[in-house]
């Protein structure tokens, strides 16, 4: 795709960097944002404050939500060019409200 096609392609040089937001940030999501903060700016959702040094240490920006709050996922919308979603579904039932709420989230500038 020629650049001038790519959302990435009308931006600043320096804005060209893909940013991928990792949803689920626990043993998987963290073993693949180290060597993914490689190539892309990092960022990672986390429902525990407590966490967002570790994943600094991991070349990642740490957002806190929780994605059983839809009103902490809002600013979400728009940051990332990529979404790799890690997080468990409940433990029980056929929906997923907590997927339903994240692509809410995510979706809020494109409505």
């Amino acid at each position: 795709m020629p650049s001038n096609q790519s959302p990435l392609g009308a931006l600043p040089a320096r804005f060209r960097r893909e940013r991928v937001l990792i949803v689920g940030c626990g043993d998987v999501g963290q073993r693949v944002a180290k060597p993914l903060s490689r190539r892309a700016r990092v960022l990672a959702l986390t429902s525990s404050a407590a966490r967002c040094d570790a994943l600094r240490a991991l070349g990642v920006v740490p957002l806190v939500g929780n994605l059983d709050d839809p009103s902490s996922l809002r600013r979400l919308a728009g940051l990332a060019t990529r979404v790799l979603h890690l997080a468990p579904p409940p433990g029980e039932g056929l929906d997923d409200p907590r997927t339903h709420a994240l692509l809410a989230a995510l979706s809020l500038r494109s409505a």
